[in-house]
C-alpha cells in the first residue's frame, strides 16, 4: 500500500511539472511572438518583412491547418535566400509565418482609434498555389485564402484586413515556379501604393530596358534586311538567319517586357519556353552556317560535325521537354539546362572557332570572330545566372545584357562577312560570266572552224571530182580532136579546130576553178605563184614579152579561196584585154606585198585605153571592178605610155 501511494505521488508531481513547463513555454512563446509582431500602422508605402518571418518547408501538397501548425519553423537568413532560392527548395512547399498587429498609439500616426489597416502581402515573384492561413488570438488556424482578396493589378498580391486592436498570425504556403529567375522577397504594401510599387520595382533598371529595346530594334532591321535579300536572291540561308534573329528578338523583348508578370503564359515562358526559343534559334543558326559558307563542298568535316551537333541538340531538348511536362523536378531541369546543354552549346562554338582558326577562309573567319564574341559574353551571362555579381545595383549584374552584347557583336561580324561574301560572289559572277562568254566564243569559233573545215573538205572533194572526172573527159576530147586533125590533114574542118580550142579553153578554166577550190592553195604564196605561172604560160606562144616581178620573200599569209579567185580572175581579165585590144609588145606584172595590203600592177606599152571608147572594154572593166569590190579591194585604170591597171586588196 505504501509503495502504491508513493508511485501515485510521483506521477502527480511529474504531471504538475509537465503542466508547469508547458505553461512556461507557452508564456515564453507568446512573449517571443509579441516581440515579432509587425505593427500595421508602422508600414508606410511598403516594408520587406523577411526579418520578421519564420520559415518551414514541406513536400509539394495541399496542407491542412493542423499540418501547418505542427511544422518546425525557423528564422530565415535572408541573404541566403535572396535573390534566388537554393535549388532544393524549388521542389517543395515553402511556408512563411508572420504576425501582424493593429495596436499602436493612433495619435502618433494621426489616425483614428478604430482605423482598419489594408495591406497587400506577396512572398516574392514567380510563385503559384498560394494558400494563406490565419491564426486568431485563441490559436485557431483556418484557411484564409478564399476571404483574402487578390489584387487585379497584380494577382500575386493578397489583400489582408487588420481590424483595430487585432493581433493575428498568418501562414503563407506556396511553391515557386521551376526557374532560377524567381526571387524570395516577402513584402507588406499599403493598398493604394501597390500600383506605384510594382511600376517602380519593375522599372528600377531602366537602362536595361533601353539597351534591350535598342538591340531588338537592330535585330528587327536585320530581319527586314535578310527578308529583302531573300526576296531578291532567293538564297535559303537568309530564311534560316531570319528564324535565328527572330528567336533572339522574341527572347530579349519578352524577357524585358514581361518581367514580373503574374500570368500562366509568363510562368510557362520562364520555366520552359525561353530556353526552348534560345535552343531553337541556335539550331537554325547552325543550319544557316552550313548553308552560308557552303560547308558541304568547302568544309565537309565541319559540315558533318554541325549536322551531328544539330541532332544531339534535338535529343537534349526532347529530354528537357520530357522532364518538364511529365515530372515536377527542377534540379534535373536546372542541371540539364545550365550544366549540360549550355556547356554543350559552348563546346560547339569552341570547336567552330578552333576549326576556323586552322583554315584560311576569310568568310569563315568573320563568322568565327562573331561566335567568339558571343561565346565570351555568354560565359559572362552564365556566371551572372550562377550567382557571380558585381556591385549592388549595377547594370552589369544582369546576365541578359551580356548575352545581348554578344548577339550584337555576332551580328556586326556577320554583316562584315556578308559584305565580303557579296563582294566575292560578285567577283565570281563576273568571272563566271566572262568564262561563259569565252566558252560561248570558243564553241562558236569551233563551230566556225567546223564549218570552214567542212567547206574546205567539200571544196577538196569537188575539186578532186572535177579533176578526176571532168578533167579526164576534157583531156580526152582535146586528145581525140587532135588525133582527128592529124588523120585528116588533107581536109580542113573549122568546127574541129573550134572543138580543140574550146576543149583547151575549158580545160584551162577548169584548172583555174580546181585551183581556187582546193584548200591547200589558201595562201598568198600560192596566189602569187599561180598568177606568175598563168601569165608566163598565157603569153608563151604569143609575140608579147611578159615579165613578172615578185618579192624575194613572200610572207605566210592565209587567203581564202574566194579572195584568191576574184584577184586571179581580175588579173586574168586584164591580160585578156591586153591580148585583144592593147596592141602591145611588152607586158609587165609587178606584185608588191605591204603590211596590210596586196598591190598588183599590170602595165603594157600598147595604145592605152581611150575613155571615149570605153564601152568596148566596159564589160571586162566592170567585171574587174565588181570582183575587187566584193573582197573590199580597189581597182584603178590609168594611161601612161600604155595602160596601167592596179589591183589593191587588203591582207
Amino acid at each position: 500500500m505504501g509503495r502504491t501511494k508513493t508511485l501515485c505521488l510521483s506521477a502527480t508531481r511529474f504531471f504538475l511539472l509537465c503542466c508547469s513547463a508547458f505553461l512556461w513555454s507557452s508564456t515564453v512563446s507568446a512573449q517571443m511572438a509579441d516581440s515579432n509582431y509587425i505593427e500595421a500602422k508602422s508600414i508606410r508605402f511598403s516594408k520587406l518583412i523577411s526579418s520578421s518571418c519564420s520559415f518551414a518547408e514541406s513536400p509539394k501538397k495541399l496542407l491542412n491547418p493542423e499540418e501547418i501548425k505542427s511544422l518546425s519553423y525557423q528564422n530565415i537568413a535572408f541573404a541566403k535566400f535572396h535573390p534566388n532560392l537554393p535549388l532544393k527548395y524549388m521542389e517543395k512547399n515553402l511556408i512563411l509565418r508572420f504576425a501582424i498587429a493593429n495596436l499602436r498609439d493612433t495619435a502618433k500616426y494621426n489616425l483614428k482609434a478604430d482605423t482598419v489597416e489594408w495591406l497587400y502581402f506577396m512572398p516574392g515573384f514567380y510563385f503559384r498555389n498560394m494558400h494563406i492561413y490565419k491564426s486568431d488570438s485563441a490559436g485557431v488556424i483556418r484557411d484564409f485564402t478564399d476571404s483574402a482578396t487578390r489584387s487585379k493589378i497584380y494577382p500575386g498580391a493578397y489583400l489582408i484586413k487588420v481590424e483595430p486592436g487585432e493581433k493575428a498570425v498568418y501562414y503563407a504556403c506556396f511553391n515557386f515556379i521551376r526557374t532560377n529567375a524567381n526571387a524570395f522577397a516577402p513584402y507588406l504594401i499599403e493598398q493604394d501604393y501597390l500600383r506605384f510599387w510594382l511600376s517602380n520595382f519593375k522599372n528600377r533598371d531602366p537602362s536595361i530596358h533601353v539597351t534591350t529595346y535598342i538591340i531588338c530594334g537592330i535585330l528587327l532591321l536585320m530581319i527586314l534586311y535578310s527578308l529583302a535579300v531573300y526576296t531578291q536572291s532567293r538564297s535559303r540561308e537568309f530564311l534560316f538567319y531570319i528564324v535565328y534573329t527572330l528567336c533572339s528578338t522574341v527572347l530579349f523583348f519578352t524577357k524585358s517586357n514581361s518581367r514580373m508578370d503574374f500570368s500562366k503564359w509568363n510562368f510557362f515562358y520562364e520555366e520552359y519556353a525561353d530556353f526552348i526559343i534560345l535552343c531553337f534559334g541556335v539550331y537554325f543558326y547552325l543550319i544557316f552556317v552550313r548553308s552560308f559558307i557552303n560547308t558541304k563542298e568547302r568544309h565537309p568535316k565541319l559540315h558533318i560535325f554541325l549536322k551531328i551537333a544539330q541532332r544531339i541538340l534535338v535529343a537534349f531538348l526532347l529530354v528537357f521537354s520530357g522532364i518538364y511536362f511529365f515530372t515536377e523536378q527542377f534540379v534535373s531541369m536546372y542541371v540539364l539546362e545550365n550544366y549540360i546543354i549550355k556547356v554543350y552549346l559552348f563546346c560547339i562554338g569552341v570547336v567552330f572557332v578552333w576549326y576556323s582558326s586552322t583554315r584560311r577562309d576569310r568568310l569563315l573567319s568573320y563568322l568565327a570572330a562573331g561566335n567568339f564574341a558571343l561565346l565570351a559574353f555568354s560565359i559572362m551571362s552564365l556566371l551572372m545566372l550562377l550567382g557571380i555579381k558585381f556591385n549592388a545595383g549595377s547594370i552589369f549584374n544582369n546576365g541578359l545584357i551580356y548575352y545581348e552584347v554578344g548577339v550584337a557583336l555576332e551580328l556586326l561580324f556577320f554583316l562584315m562577312g556578308l559584305a565580303y561574301k557579296n563582294r566575292r560572289d560578285l567577283t565570281e559572277q563576273v568571272l563566271e560570266r566572262e568564262r561563259f562568254k569565252l566558252e560561248n566564243e570558243r564553241k562558236e569559233f569551233e563551230k566556225q572552224i567546223a564549218i570552214v573545215t567542212t567547206r574546205q573538205e567539200e571544196r577538196d572533194r569537188i575539186s578532186a571530182d572535177m579533176h578526176d572526172e571532168l578533167g579526164s573527159g576534157m583531156t580526152a576530147i582535146r586528145l581525140m580532136s587532135e588525133i582527128v586533125k592529124t588523120k585528116m590533114k588533107d581536109q580542113a574542118f573549122p568546127e574541129l579546130e573550134k572543138i580543140s580550142n574550146s576543149a583547151n579553153d575549158l580545160l584551162g578554166k577548169m584548172n583555174s576553178i580546181i585551183w581556187t577550190m582546193k584548200s591547200s592553195n589558201d595562201s598568198l604564196e600560192s596566189l602569187v605563184a599561180y598568177i606568175r605561172a598563168h601569165a608566163i604560160e598565157y603569153f608563151d606562144s604569143t609575140p608579147l614579152s611578159c615579165k613578172v616581178l615578185v618579192p624575194e620573200s613572200i610572207p605566210s599569209i592565209e587567203m581564202s579561196g574566194e579572195k584568191r579567185r576574184n584577184i586571179f580572175l581580175s588579173v586574168k581579165e586584164s591580160l585578156n584585154n591586153i591580148m585583144k585590144h592593147a596592141q602591145a609588145s611588152e607586158v609587165t606584172i609587178q606584185i608588191s606585198i605591204h603590211p596590210k595590203e596586196l598591190v598588183i600592177q599590170v602595165a603594157d606599152n600598147g595604145v592605152g585605153i581611150d575613155t571615149e571608147k570605153l564601152r568596148r572594154f566596159g564589160n571586162g572593166l566592170s567585171n574587174m571592178k565588181r570582183r575587187m569590190e566584193s573582197i573590199n579591194g580597189d581597182f584603178n585604170v590609168e594611161n601612161n605610155g600604155g595602160s596601167i591597171i592596179t589591183f589593191t586588196s587588203p591582207l
